[in-house]
């Protein structure tokens, strides 16, 4: 289990990578590859209000998640995946609840509307 304090230091991109894993999760689309939490975070971006400029690159996606598994907050999974779509490519859990980072993410005002989202998707699945 993750340590939510490590939250306090993300930034705004880290976050939306984040709350994009848990959208996933909340599909039960994960493990997700990366490919997948860039797009989430593509389709997402304009939700988001803060210093987000437009758009967030495949680039920034995969950093942010290189990042994050450094600190801990996303687990790469083991996916022994044999798909030519797959192949090759990592994947991605996090290691916290769904509730949990929603809960410590809730107080960010500008992903509100994000983490509503990620609340109803994760509460559809339920």
């Amino acid at each position: 289990m993750s340590d939510l304090s490590d939250l306090e230091s993300t930034t705004l991109t880290h976050r939306l990578v984040l709350l994009g894993v848990a959208e996933l999760s909340g599909r039960d689309a994960v493990p997700a590859h990366a490919g997948e939490v860039v797009s989430t975070c593509v389709d997402r971006v304009d939700e988001v209000e803060g210093d987000i400029l437009g758009r967030v690159s495949e680039a920034d996606v995969a950093r942010a998640l290189n990042q994050l598994e450094d600190a801990g907050l996303v687990e790469r999974a083991d996916v022994g995946d044999t798909s030519a779509v797959g192949k090759g490519r990592p994947a991605y859990v996090l290691p916290m609840g769904t509730d949990a980072l929603c809960d410590t993410l809730a107080d960010d005002a500008r992903l509100a509307a994000l983490v509503e989202r990620v609340r109803t998707v994760y509460e559809q699945e339920s």
